[in-house]
């Protein structure tokens, strides 16, 4: 019995557990937050489903989509009795329920119920697997193997900090796309030119996907150049770069096209709002209520202090080229944050999450490796 819990198995058997939990723990920390946005119909997911958000919200539409097709595959018949079951009123008060104290839910409505609940447990799955590309990130960026297993926990529970003023289900899918096509940017060890172009076939599947997802992933794939460049000469990189551009490009005018009917506007433009929030102190000292209790928010001296430390002790053993697509996706998403964010809208610094893991990393191999006994059965220095 022994050898079975000291085996490879059982041990990939306890990180999946423990990711599990905390993916769960990060997630209802969300959803008890936001929820899917019930009631709003601007961005609720009522209206996402069936295309009738507004703009630029209703471009979302990658995780809607596969919730109408999964639902569209199904016999009507067995559709209405899914959804009798789940809009049960019993489950207001049910252990078992999504609207569990919430009879407003839009879980309770018949005709949305099926898909609310794809939507939702689609959105857990995409924050696990998001941790295991993030583990798997980290151990490429040259992090030990106990920090690698940490950071993404971090990340994960940070979330539900960073979705302040606004939080949605496209967000999970937003971390864990751009964190598959870093792996698939980076690659460092020569391949075989069918490898490398089924790689880069990937990552243009992804692109669209992510584009799908939330349109603001046309502007992230040019943090990839320093990454592309391990592998290609500058001109290819740059070629992969613009053709991965054009890729989102095209999937973005196909959404616009589609929705171009829909209240909004295309882009929701708010210069200077950032600039006036950190302007006034008290901003910066900011509770909100996160995993029910009133904790500090996303963008609050408490995290800088926290994200000024990781930078402080991660940003110099952080690999060279991924230093790089750090300072290409500040120059990125920053302007972007001061132009279109809303006051203190922590996730629309979500470009910069992959670097935030980064330094988390790092910083947690340094100071697990201080904390760590000495040989002489003391504490290292």
């Amino acid at each position: 019995m022994m050898r079975f819990f000291n085996s490879a198995i059982y041990r990939r058997f306890l990180l999946a557990l423990f990711y599990v939990i905390v993916a769960a723990a990060a997630f209802n920390g969300f959803y008890a937050k936001w929820r899917l946005n019930d009631g709003h119909a601007p961005h609720s997911l009522a209206s996402m489903v069936d295309g009738t958000a507004y703009r630029p919200y209703v471009y979302r539409q990658l995780v809607p989509a596969v919730a109408n097709g999964i639902q569209a595959l199904l016999p009507a018949s067995a559709v209405e009795r899914i959804s009798e079951r789940l809009s049960e009123p019993r489950r207001v008060n049910s252990r078992s329920g999504l609207a569990m104290r919430y009879p407003e839910s839009e879980a309770m409505l018949r005709s949305v119920t099926l898909r609310y609940h794809i939507v939702y447990y689609l959105t857990f799955l995409a924050l696990l697997a998001s941790m295991f590309a993030m583990r798997a990130l980290c151990l490429r960026m040259g992090a030990s193997a106990p920090a690698a297993t940490v950071a993404p926990l971090a990340v994960a529970l940070l979330l539900p900090f960073f979705l302040t003023e606004g939080g949605f289900f496209y967000d999970f899918f937003e971390v864990l796309f751009m964190t598959c096509a870093i792996l698939l940017a980076w690659r460092v060890a020569p391949e075989s030119p069918a490898r490398a172009a089924a790689r880069l076939g990937l990552l243009a599947l992804v692109s669209a996907a992510a584009t799908w997802n939330k349109e603001a992933f046309f502007f992230f794939v040019a943090t990839l150049y320093p990454l592309l460049r391990l592998s290609l000469p500058r001109l290819r990189a740059a070629g992969v770069v613009g053709l991965l551009m054009f890729v989102c490009g095209c999937v973005y005018l196909a959404l616009r096209i589609r929705y171009a009917g829909n209240p909004g506007g295309t882009v929701s433009f708010q210069p200077g709002a950032n600039l006036f929030y950190f302007l006034d102190p008290g901003n910066w000292f900011r509770t909100e209520g996160t995993y029910g209790v009133a904790l500090p928010k996303g963008l609050s001296a408490v995290m800088l202090l926290m994200i000024a430390g990781a930078a402080a002790i991660g940003w110099g053993r952080l690999p060279a080229a991924f230093r790089q697509h750090v300072w290409v996706a500040l120059a990125i998403n920053v302007p972007l944050f001061l132009l279109f964010a809303a006051a203190g809208e922590a996730r629309n610094l979500s470009m910069l999450y992959p670097s935030l893991l980064g330094l988390l990393a790092m910083a947690m191999m340094v100071w697990m490796n201080a904390a760590a006994p000495s040989p002489e059965g003391g504490e290292s220095a």
